[in-house]
């Protein structure tokens, strides 16, 4: 459904336009629900009292960057072709999720000083699975 074809010399290419963007919304969502869990982890380890408040925005945006490459991880892994332009995708599909859902919640945090920070995080978790799982390019013999 969903799969690479390959064409010319064996580099797997894009069978459709609309698969870059679905791959990269379905890393959107996984790199989400992988920052959510890492999130409700720090939430306990804060309430414990194992884990510094001050620390919260730290993890949070650490848990984005993670949540980020795992949803980029996955969303190259499923395409198979342009590595880096769908982890940068779905770092920013990823960004645009968490202003819209900071706006619903009225988080005043995340349009102040967070919201950089949050930014670089998730293009650069998207975009270091891009780098790293990209296929090396082929120079003729």
């Amino acid at each position: 459904m969903l799969r690479a074809k390959t064409k010319g010399r064996g580099r797997p290419q894009e069978t459709r336009p609309l698969d870059f963007a679905v791959n990269a919304a379905v890393g959107s969502l996984i790199a989400l629900g992988v920052t959510l869990v890492l999130l409700f982890g720090v939430s306990a380890l804060m309430v414990s009292g194992r884990l510094p408040e001050n620390l919260m925005g730290v993890m949070t945006t650490l848990s984005l960057g993670i949540g980020s490459f795992v949803g980029a991880t996955v969303a190259i892994r499923k395409s198979g072709a342009r590595a880096l332009l769908i982890g940068l995708s779905e770092g920013g599909i990823l960004y645009a999720i968490t202003v819209v859902g900071g706006a619903f919640a009225e988080s005043p945090s995340l349009f102040g000083g967070l919201s950089p920070f949050l930014f670089v995080a998730a293009i650069l978790g998207g975009g270091l699975a891009g780098l790293l799982w990209r296929h090396p390019r082929r120079r003729g013999i």
